[in-house]
């Protein structure tokens, strides 16, 4: 991992959505890793399980997300190492686009000028949906995107934005986050991953439930990537100085929500619990709108020499189960 180095007194960091899934682990980390950081959340505190994700970090200050703009113009920006920003609907069912363009586009887009402006770092969140149903990026034409809602496309606004005003920024990183799993999901009620849904589905009534698919020799696969390997990467990128752009965030290694299931009901049953895996009916609401691959494009991890390596599903799923499970 890279050493944060400190320069003129810059001791202070960032991140909007700290009381969220990406944005706690997040926020944790740095606290274990640098001690003598002084972090400030920013954010929407609307129910306990956010409450619980972060009441026990020590942060200097917490803001609402409405506070963010008035108070970056009061703090000393001298101190600021940069800006984590995590904080979105990411609800891939929120139709509302004059909502999502305000709440996730305008938002963003007005933190970019702001970090362009007074010359500071920032990392923010971006999202592999913004592929569609091809699910990864077409190297030869990086600009062929056709995003499956309107959360994708308020995202796909945001990237746009940087490159068509900023083309030639260096401050600013769009990380686009492939299947993130992990602890701190409780509060994303329909959208959490597919790992933390089997297994609460398997603690709970003893089965999971998988998607029936059209095509059993081509099995839905998506790129799973474990929060503490993202949590690590944003780190390791937050100093680098050859890191601008747009970039792909996840394994490059897509795995079948069958192996998943598979991984997850065997951790049970070790245990004593037999777990049932059950085939369901594709939801209607979610044809035409389902990624059924992912895979993201890690090649400027060895292009920029950067030692990232995340763990490989079963260990990144283990870790998950032992961390949040209580076994009686």
């Amino acid at each position: 991992m890279i050493q944060i180095v400190l320069r003129n007194k810059k001791d202070t960091l960032i991140i909007t959505g700290c009381e969220g899934f990406i944005g706690s682990n997040l926020a944790k980390l740095f606290l274990i890793k640098y001690k003598h950081l002084k972090l400030i959340g920013c954010g929407n505190l609307n129910n306990k399980e956010k409450f619980f994700n972060i009441n026990n970090l020590e942060l200097v200050e917490y803001w609402n997300r409405d506070e963010l703009f008035i108070n970056l113009e009061k703090i000393n920006k001298n101190r600021l190492l940069g800006i984590v920003h995590l904080g979105a609907c990411s609800s891939t069912t929120e139709w509302r686009g004059d909502y999502l363009i305000s709440n996730n586009t305008r938002y963003s887009n007005s933190l970019i000028d702001f970090c362009i402006t007074n010359q500071m770092r920032l990392i923010y969140a971006s999202s592999a949906s913004v592929y569609g149903m091809r699910g990864f990026k077409n190297k030869e034409n990086p600009s062929d995107l056709n995003p499956l809602n309107m959360y994708a496309y308020s995202k796909l606004l945001t990237d746009q934005y940087l490159t068509y005003k900023y083309p030639n920024q260096n401050l600013i990183t769009s990380l686009r986050f492939f299947n993130v799993y992990g602890i701190n999901e409780r509060h994303k009620v329909g959208m959490a991953s597919p790992v933390h849904t089997f297994n609460e589905q398997a603690k709970i009534n003893n089965e999971i439930h998988l998607f029936m698919e059209d095509d059993s020799e081509n099995p839905f696969q998506r790129d799973f990537v474990s929060v503490d390997d993202i949590c690590t990467l944003i780190i390791d990128l937050l100093t680098r100085s050859d890191m601008y752009g747009i970039f792909d965030a996840g394994t490059g290694i897509p795995i079948s929500f069958r192996r998943i299931a598979d991984i997850i009901s065997k951790w049970w049953g070790i245990r004593g619990k037999k777990i049932e895996i059950k085939q369901v009916g594709f939801p209607t609401k979610l044809r035409g709108f389902y990624q059924p691959y992912t895979c993201a494009d890690m090649s400027f991890l060895e292009t920029k020499k950067i030692y990232w390596h995340p763990k490989n599903i079963n260990k990144g799923i283990h870790d998950f189960l032992d961390s949040s499970n209580t076994i009686d």
